[in-house]
């Protein structure tokens, strides 16, 4: 039903003398005009502005006035609100629309009212002051609305987005110093506003969703000041030749310092979302008198984006990250969970060589994601029953959140679980999951990049090793996987009582990486990700490190143990310049709060993992490198180093027994002989007497690569991350 605006305002004025006088004196108030930022803009004495609220929140209805009325308006998913007059107008036919209900201002899921408002009132104006920006009832969720015309950013951006519209889509020649296109979402499409301040933006689609998609996304790459829920800016949405558009301009402070100075020096003037389209209104007379054009663009330009900002923010709207495949986890039978469909866990099995999804049998299931979003993208679904930390001593399992693509895929007779994701938002979890999120940010910083590089790496190596593969012209899919099979380098060829293998990225054949400690950690957004890890990634986005402009391939792991180790003692026969063996004076610490920041609860578990000694009853330890191995050594007789690395870490170990001797390598397989889960190291002398042996050991990893202990240490001592690379990864550069 059609909702006659001005019939309303005339009987809620007719009954109602005190706000009925503030819209007369609106006819008569004081305007000028001057040229601020390129464009004129309107200034309003109006001392009537002022509101006087001493009896609670004005938008509830138990504190509305006498004879106040509203008009009711439906919103989506059963959102209700009220419409009623502005009793402090700023122009003719002033409109508040609130919520029923007492819940705080805030945009999200509410944008699409906002639009609904904009059909629903084709000659009106719907704008918005977020928490922070210019509201003064902040704890109920409100907008505004007036008639089209009176705001000049509002005219400036009908008549743009006209021309645009006129031109396909297409910013005119004519136009292209005053707006330029950024990005697009389906049939909508964002510019960029290059007068009157920073921050400006135009939004302009056919449909509501696409609306919607692209001024969240736009919301979503907007710095968020600390402890508030949504980035300060101002909106104007309207309805015009049968297409959405807006109006957003992002700020970076509350209010100028020009309100909270003293004397000559104070304007009482916090600029809301009228202001902010270039309609100042002014509440004190004397401050009507006295604005001039410098004053009020140093007032404008205190609370928009600095230039710094802005850049910052169009950078996040262009920027893409690659998409990742991981391995999550494998079993006859996954138990998952897409959040949007509402429909609960569900079960997907293995039966005939396939997928088994509600009795129908699928070679591939796909359950696609958003869009990948250009900052973070949100959880999409849930895997119940994960294991992490497989064969460590702190493996236990958990049911994880994931963003991102789910992919059900078979192999080896079990179905596999694997996220395709963005890169950045990959990432964002590996940093979480690996350390705490309350880490240093210079730290955090530098585990951003090693990460990044590490699993740019890989994804190279996997695409270099398809390429081969379909160089060999493969008639199908058996003798490719053969093929893949036969030229995985995970080791040479052992004679027998030789057993020297490593693991690597080449071990995994349908995804790029897994998601436990053999490849990142990585635990979707399981972890509580905080602020501090966000805006690590944020500022490293897509920043790698670089040895001869090629990706370096980043290790790293819990401490060194005061000296770092080569490639080749962990990996393939192969060494890398900026892999080297040196000491390192930063990781023997003890200090409670660095360690807190680096390790995760189960990490914390371990103390001794700088120096460290494991003792084994001898017939203990033969049995247990007989369960390992699968090799019964008999009773143990001598473990005999042949080869370490330039730290010390044993390459070779030779395991005499009683009835056969054992040459095991590399570290890996070394720590997992001689351990139930895994030795912290193998860098470690062995002490034998007739029933004991005591292995007495440096470090916690492979040492190989960036010490995350040593490096949290570095970040504590005021090293920026720049330092912290260099010194582990030297003669390395950092390129985007």
């Amino acid at each position: 039903m059609a909702i006659d605006i001005d019939k309303f305002v005339h009987d809620q004025l007719s009954v109602w003398p005190a706000v009925a006088a503030k819209y007369r004196a609106l006819k008569s108030a004081q305007t000028r005009q001057m040229t601020i930022g390129g464009i004129l803009v309107t200034l309003q004495s109006n001392p009537g502005r002022l509101p006087i609220f001493d009896h609670g929140c004005p938008l509830c209805e138990e504190n509305y006035l006498e004879h106040q009325h509203f008009l009711p308006f439906e919103g989506r998913k059963g959102r209700k609100y009220r419409i009623l007059v502005n009793r402090a107008p700023i122009f003719p036919n002033h409109l508040v629309i609130t919520r029923d209900v007492h819940v705080p201002q805030t945009i999200w899921h509410r944008y699409p009212d906002m639009l609904d408002l904009a059909v629903q009132f084709p000659d009106y104006v719907i704008f918005y002051n977020s928490p922070y920006s210019g509201t003064t009832v902040p704890g109920h969720a409100h907008f505004q609305a007036c008639p089209k015309g009176y705001m000049p950013l509002e005219r400036i951006a009908g008549r743009l987005l006209h021309n645009i519209a006129m031109n396909g889509g297409q910013v005119p020649e004519s136009l292209s110093a005053n707006v330029s296109f950024v990005d697009s979402v389906r049939d909508a499409q964002l510019f960029h506003y290059k007068h009157f301040t920073r921050g400006v933006f135009l939004l302009r689609a056919e449909t509501a969703k696409s609306m919607a998609k692209m001024f969240y996304r736009l919301l979503d790459c907007c710095d968020l000041a600390e402890g508030e829920a949504e980035p300060r800016f101002n909106a104007l949405t309207f309805f015009s030749e049968g297409e959405y558009r807006a109006v957003v301009m992002c700020r970076a402070a509350h209010r100028p310092r020009h309100f909270y100075a003293e004397g000559e020096d104070h304007f009482a003037l916090s600029p809301g979302a009228a202001d902010m389209a270039g309609f100042f209104v002014i509440p004190e007379v004397s401050d009507y008198e006295r604005l001039t054009p410098a004053v009020l663009t140093e007032i404008l330009q205190e609370v928009s984006l600095s230039e710094k900002q802005e850049e910052r923010l169009l950078w996040r709207l262009v920027r893409t990250q690659p998409k990742i495949e991981v391995g999550i986890l494998s079993g006859p039978e996954i138990t998952f969970e897409i959040i949007s469909d509402g429909a609960g866990p569900q079960k997907v099995s293995y039966r005939e060589g396939k997928i088994d999804y509600n009795g129908t049998l699928y070679d591939e299931l796909v359950f696609e994601a958003p869009t990948i979003s250009t900052l973070f993208a949100e959880p999409s679904f849930i895997l119940y029953g994960v294991t992490i930390g497989v064969d460590f001593h702190w493996q236990r399992q958990q049911d994880q959140q994931f963003a991102g693509t789910l992919k059900f895929i078979v192999d080896e007779g079990k179905v596999v679980a694997v996220n395709v994701i963005g890169v950045e938002d990959y990432l964002l979890s590996v940093i979480s999951s690996e350390m705490k999120a309350t880490a240093s940010p210079e730290f955090l910083k530098a585990h951003a990049v090693i990460s990044r590089s590490w699993v740019m790496a890989q994804i190279a190596h996997r695409q270099a090793r398809k390429k081969a593969a379909v160089a060999y012209s493969f008639d199908n899919v058996p003798s490719l996987v053969t093929w893949l099979d036969a030229s995985r380098p995970s080791g040479p060829s052992e004679p027998v009582g030789e057993i020297v293998k490593w693991f690597d990225h080449d071990d995994h054949r349908h995804f790029d990486v897994c998601a436990d400690d053999h490849c990142q950690r990585y635990q979707g957004l399981t972890l509580a990700v905080g602020e501090k890890v966000r805006a690590a990634i944020d500022e490293t986005w897509g920043l790698t490190l670089r040895s001869g402009g090629e990706l370096v391939d980043a290790r790293f792991y819990k401490c060194c143990g005061g000296k770092t180790e080569l490639f080749s003692t962990a990996w393939a026969d192969v060494d890398y310049p900026y892999l080297t063996v040196h000491d390192d004076p930063w990781c023997d610490t003890h200090d409670k709060e660095i360690l807190s920041q680096v390790l995760n609860d189960y990490d914390l578990e371990t103390e001794d993992f700088h120096d460290w000694t494991v003792r084994y009853g001898r017939a203990d330890l033969a049995a247990l490198i007989a369960r390992r191995s699968g090799v019964d050594i008999g009773d143990l007789v001598a473990l005999e180093p042949l080869e370490r690395g330039g730290s010390g870490r044993i390459k070779k170990l030779r395991i005499v027994g009683s009835k056969t001797t054992l040459i095991v390598g590399k570290e890996l397989m070394i720590r997992r002989f001689l351990s139930e889960s895994h030795l912290y190291s193998s860098w470690f002398d062995v002490e034998m007497t007739e029933d004991e042996v005591v292995l007495r050991g440096h470090g916690w990893g492979h040492g190989v690569g960036l010490c995350q202990i040593g490096a949290a240490v570095m970040a504590a001592r005021g090293k920026t991350f720049g330092e912290i690379l260099s010194f582990y990864y030297p003669g390395t550069t950092l390129e985007r």
